[in-house]
């Protein structure tokens, strides 16, 4: 599929047998081998598009969504597993096809309050996780249910997300304006390994008072003592939102802002944020009642690690 989607197999999932609950037949669920299937199914989807793209008088669409996973913030505060902060920020772990007819209620509804992208990730979870753990090993020692996850049609985040992170656009201007956390620290005079907002926000304060370009005007200062000031200024901006951005706050806080839902400013209006799931056996119920038709895909792990080390990155 579109996207950046790959087949399972390639990390050898058809021979490994996944660790899902048991079949209503009682043997275990094997997910790999339905993951396989699910890939060709989205392939299929994908052809049936294609052959009504150019009718103008369509039924259908099928829509496609990036789906994203995370470890539930208030699990993160109480976890000690090696990696476990690689995964804190969402990361992109899959993509789900979803046949929608364009005659549903719900069809024009924001994708957080779409019952059918709601249901067929709970319904699809067991793969979901299972590609996430293609994608990156992290997501193996991480509990299942100690993962949430988010959704976001596609074009959104190729938009504001795949061709900023990945294709690196605009990252010239991104590296001027960046530095790492512990650069940032030494800006801000604190001391090594600070993570305190308060102390964070107080050392900033002070500094951009000193510093501020203002207080060096009309007081006998040359051109280049001016400048200087400035582009001290400007590094203690930089540090402060270094050391702000990503997840802020206390480490253990529950309301910490995630850095991926930041990319693509206010323009990023599409992300699902948090998906509250159905139980399963409600999922598979609503699934065959209204003879859902929908499919998911992994995604190329260069992709998934991009994310995840970048959030190992911002932690240290």
């Amino acid at each position: 599929g579109m996207g950046g989607a790959t087949k399972s197999r390639k990390k050898g999932g058809g021979k490994k047998k996944g660790k899902g609950k048991k079949s209503s037949s009682g043997s275990p669920y094997d997910v790999a081998k339905a993951m396989l299937k699910c890939e060709k199914v989205y392939d299929e989807m994908l052809k049936e598009a294609a052959k009504v793209a150019d009718d103008d008088d369509f039924e259908f669409i099928m829509a496609e969504y990036m789906i994203a996973a995370r470890v539930i913030p208030q699990e993160m505060a109480k976890m000690n597993i090696p990696g476990a902060v690689s995964v804190s920020d969402w990361v992109p772990v899959a993509q789900l096809c979803l046949k929608r007819n364009v005659d549903d209620p719900n069809f024009d509804s924001h994708v957080r309050d779409c019952e059918r992208v709601q249901t067929a990730v709970s319904y699809y979870c067991r793969e979901i996780s299972y590609v996430a753990t293609l994608g990156a090993s992290v997501f193996k020692s991480i509990p299942r249910n100690a993962i949430e996850y988010s959704a976001e049609p596609i074009d959104s985040f190729y938009k504001f997300v795949y061709e900023d992170i990945i294709e690196g656009r605009n990252q010239k201007s991104k590296d001027e304006n960046s530095m790492s956390k512990a650069e940032a620290r030494n800006v801000l005079e604190l001391e090594e390994g600070c993570n305190d907002a308060s102390e964070i926000k107080s050392a900033y304060r002070k500094l951009s008072f000193k510093l501020h370009p203002d207080r060096f005007v009309s007081k006998g200062r040359s051109e280049e003592e001016i400048k200087q000031a400035s582009d001290d200024f400007a590094k203690v901006k930089i540090a402060y939102e270094a050391l702000s951005s990503g997840v802020r706050g206390d480490s253990s806080s529950s309301k910490k802002q995630s850095w991926y839902e930041t990319l693509g400013g206010r323009s990023r209006t599409d992300f699902s944020g948090r998906l509250k799931l159905l139980p399963l056996e409600a999922a598979k119920a609503t699934f065959d009642k209204e003879d859902y038709k929908a499919s998911v895909a992994g995604l190329n792990p260069e992709t998934v690690m991009a994310f995840v080390t970048r959030n190992q990155a911002a932690a240290n």
